[in-house]
């Protein structure tokens, strides 16, 4: 338990990269408002380079919040926590989602001169998403039909495009699916890369000690099995 705690904490940072290189930085939500103008024939939502760019930027980050609350909710599980876990036990697994938290916000390119008061206002965005969260801790898939309370299909639809509303919603809702699964499988595949390179090396390393073990017993054997040279029978006595 201890190993896997310490795996976890050092892979903090490494999430908080894996999931902004992955919706930011013209990767997936640019392709989510790319594709709802082509599917909704709606091209002037990204006639404007510059409000595209914004739009991008905004909904990246209510997609972060929306992961990061899922973060929360994976965590206590991963770490093997109980409801009656002790403090201790808690406090590495608080440990771990505020490195998380530090390591997303130095990920996350803020304007400049904003990125503290970015930061906060992210963190106080994120207690409405965790709160949601709480609330409806499966899949949140009936909110496509609208049963969901989630934050994000709103926040989102006006972004993307207020004119066109619960259209935009029910994309909103279906990019909602996309990113928890997303962020469950980032999470799910945190510390099994180090492992298996390191279970490789191990085999490697057995499996060379075994070809060298097996090699020198084979020239063992090759030496003992080489041809004596034959003693010399003794030389008949000749007769007088």
């Amino acid at each position: 338990m201890a190993a896997r705690r310490k795996l976890f904490l050092t892979h903090a940072g490494e999430l908080a990269h894996r999931l902004v290189s992955a919706i930011a930085g013209d990767a997936m939500t640019m392709e989510f408002v790319r594709g709802y103008a082509a599917r909704n024939d709606r091209q002037k939502v990204v006639a404007s380079a510059e409000r595209l760019r914004e739009m991008e930027s905004t909904i990246s980050r209510e997609a972060l919040l929306l992961i990061a609350a899922e973060v929360q909710r994976l965590l206590p599980r991963a770490f093997g926590l109980s409801p009656n876990s002790h403090s201790e036990d808690r406090a590495v697994c608080d440990l771990f989602y505020a490195e998380f938290l530090e390591a997303l916000g130095r990920a996350i390119q803020w304007p400049r001169g904003e990125a503290e008061a970015g930061a906060q206002e992210f963190r106080r965005d994120l207690e409405m998403y965790a709160r949601w969260r709480e609330r409806n801790p499966s899949s949140p898939a009936r909110a496509k039909s609208g049963g969901g309370d989630s934050p994000f299909p709103d926040r989102c639809a006006i972004l993307l495009d207020s004119a066109m509303m619960e259209q935009a919603r029910r994309a909103a809702a279906a990019f909602q699916e996309e990113l928890l699964r997303l962020g469950t499988r980032i999470f799910g595949q945190l510390g099994t890369a180090p492992q298996r390179r390191a279970a490789a090396n191990t085999r490697g390393r057995n499996a060379g000690s075994r070809g060298r073990g097996r090699a020198a017993g084979e020239r063992s054997r090759k030496g003992q099995s080489v041809r004596r040279p034959e003693k010399k029978s003794p030389r008949p006595r000749s007769r007088r």
